[in-house]
């Protein structure tokens, strides 16, 4: 049987409410929802299901007219001008609320979010708005404040048993590496969708063969020893924007492997402590700021420094 005739994360995509893999306080108040919803912002890392959930309930619950715009490719002033106004100016075919779905919406220019937050409060007998974010930071607070608010995450429990289910429903063999898959599943949490791409990846034999390096570690090796080796630090950043695919652009897990990394070096004791301090400072601005490899690259300058003293 050849298990890449499809690609799981299609293949098993939530198509109800009660399918998505969610804490339980979500799933009650997405449930509970009713034809006259209010506007919606899902926000969360990547993969935590945030286009699947919207895109779930325009379709299994409200069953409505929508426009769907991805707002990291049209991000700019012109697609709220031309397709937000024009769609939510117009008369839904069955008289019923219509829904602007803007995926991504993080994505969208200062300008744009300025337009949209008016065009939120202008059409609001007849369309309601659903945004997804990766990082709610970015969004403006007069958006913000017109928004019910969910951090979607799914529940680790319950991403595990996902797992597990999909392995039954392919036939694949897992049993003994059954503990194995536990930390395979909570190193990549709350990434579902890429638990289930590399989950993919490691079933392709009909056996889980669930493979024991991790990518973002090794990269973090790597990029260590380039600052360790004192290459030019300018040239890095580009380095890590072209091999983001590599930890999944997802700066919170390369910190944390990039601690692990220093902490394992050889590197004399103080500027071992004093970088893990401030690998540490940086790891917790990452939570705040508006651009998380900006603020990586800072890091990087400033790990540079420490190493040469």
């Amino acid at each position: 049987m050849n298990h890449y005739n499809d690609l799981w994360c299609e293949k098993y995509r939530p198509k109800t409410i009660s399918e998505i893999v969610l804490s339980e306080d979500s799933k009650e108040h997405l449930k509970n929802i009713s034809d006259d919803i209010p506007h919606l912002l899902f926000y969360g890392k990547a993969g935590t299901g945030k286009t699947t959930t919207a895109k779930v309930l325009i379709n299994d619950v409200l069953k409505c007219q929508y426009l769907y715009i991805n707002a990291s490719d049209e991000s700019g002033i012109d697609t709220i001008r031309n397709k937000v106004i024009t769609f939510a100016q117009t008369r839904s075919f069955d008289g019923q609320k219509k829904v602007i779905l803007l995926d991504e919406c993080d994505g969208l220019s200062g300008s744009a979010m300025r337009i949209l937050r008016n065009v939120m409060e202008e059409y609001s007998s007849s369309t309601r708005f659903i945004l997804t974010a990766n990082y709610f930071n970015k969004i403006i607070e007069p958006i913000r404040s017109r928004c019910v608010i969910f951090n979607l995450k799914p529940n680790l429990k319950g991403s595990l048993q996902r797992c597990i289910d999909i392995l039954n429903a392919e036939k694949i063999e897992y049993k003994e590496s059954l503990q194995d898959l536990a930390s395979f599943v909570k190193d990549r949490y709350p990434d579902m969708r890429r638990m289930v791409n590399d989950l993919q990846k490691c079933s392709i034999t009909g056996k889980l063969f669930l493979e024991t390096l991790d990518l973002s570690e090794s990269f973090s090796q790597i990029l260590m020893k380039k600052l360790y080796s004192k290459e030019n630090v300018l040239e890095l950043r580009k380095f890590v924007i072209d091999s983001e695919s590599e930890f999944d652009s997802d700066y919170q897990k390369l910190y944390k492997s990039l601690f692990d990394s220093i902490y394992g070096s050889n590197i004399g004791e103080i500027k071992k402590k004093t970088l893990l301090l401030e690998l540490g400072e940086y790891t917790y601005r990452d939570n705040f700021v508006a651009d998380h490899e900006i603020n990586f690259f800072c890091f990087i300058l400033s790990a540079e420094t420490i190493i040469k003293a």
